[in-house]
């Protein structure tokens, strides 16, 4: 199957469900296990670390060759449970580190403004978002490579993708000039499908760019890859890749036009979200929205998602939380 959605074991590649909000299949994270050192790729919220801990080990992975975590960005589902993890795991693993770039760093490290904003939409889900000490962090610029490598000549460029925030990256595995797998994260958009290859936006306010975004949506397409790996959730491979990537491409520019015109017409949030509902038919699979709680987190989710598409675009300004130019 080229839409995976669902734990899965690609190679040298895991897929994990943190079971974030309580529901299964809407939070990823990825770990690169090469039988002598394994990588993780986001650690969701500070309350999903002992899950993720319990579902390596379930893979066989042993913790003491986890040696480190990239997470993609500052937000609380993804980066939040940076300290814990690094807690956790320094007992096991005393080099384990957090690999990252300066504004990652620093937005962990500062969480509060964020975490206000957060617990408006997603309450008593956010957790907690303690600062990790200068210690815990080994710093990688941006597009350049982490300090290991893996088996078979594999390395991790640290690929710079702002836009979703201003700190993202899409931390990519290459053997040789050839992109074995991007995780990109939130820079090419979610599916919520398995049958076909559907995307949404990932346009989170307060710091979504939609030009920035765009510009990384293309760099990802540029890499090539042989498979892409989503926050939410999952993996796309094979073919699907081509065709995601241009549905999200179409996508969001339509998504953009359709705030826009709607706003001229009536500028009040509920007049744009029903008048932009239209381009979010058929994007939530059937599976999901029937799950018991499923209608008021997708519900939700649009309105953010619309709400940051609006601050980018001077409709609605930013709350709770500073927007970084």
């Amino acid at each position: 199957m080229a839409i995976i959605r669902q734990e899965a074991k690609l190679d040298d590649l895991y897929i994990i469900d943190t079971f974030q909000f309580n529901l299964p299949k809407i939070t990823s994270v990825f770990c690169w296990f090469d039988g002598e050192k394994a990588l993780l790729l986001d650690c969701g919220t500070s309350d999903n670390s002992k899950t993720i801990l319990s579902k390596l080990q379930s893979y066989s992975i042993p913790l003491e060759k986890l040696v480190g975590v990239v997470p993609s960005h500052y937000h609380f589902d993804h980066g939040g449970g940076s300290f814990n993890l690094w807690k956790a795991m320094k007992e096991i693993n005393p080099s384990f580190t957090i690999y990252t770039n300066s504004l990652t760093k620093y937005k962990l490290q500062n969480p509060e403004s964020h975490l206000k904003g957060a617990s408006t939409t997603f309450g008593k889900f956010v957790g907690t978002m303690e600062p990790p000490p200068d210690e815990a962090f080994t710093l990688v610029k941006p597009d350049e490579l982490l300090p290991l490598e893996f088996k078979g000549n594999v390395k991790v460029k640290l690929v710079h993708t702002p836009g979703h925030t201003p700190d993202h990256c899409s931390p990519s595995f290459f053997c040789g000039n050839q992109c074995l797998f991007s995780f990109a994260a939130e820079s090419c958009g979610t599916t919520y499908r398995t049958d076909i290859a559907l995307s949404t936006a990932s346009s989170m306010p307060p710091n979504f760019s939609y030009d920035t975004y765009m510009q990384s949506f293309e760099k990802i397409c540029s890499l090539m890859p042989e498979a892409i790996g989503l926050c939410h959730f999952g993996a796309i491979t094979k073919s699907d890749v081509t065709y995601y990537l241009d549905d999200h491409r179409i996508f969001m520019k339509e998504l953009k036009e359709a705030i826009i015109a709607a706003f001229k017409e009536d500028p009040s949030t509920a007049y744009v979200m029903k008048a932009t509902e239209f381009l979010w038919k058929d994007r939530f699979g059937a599976d999901l929205l029937d799950m018991k709680g499923s209608e008021q987190f997708f519900g939700n989710l649009r309105l953010a998602l619309t709400y940051g598409m609006m601050v980018d675009l001077n409709l609605r300004p930013p709350k709770y939380e500073e927007r970084i130019v």
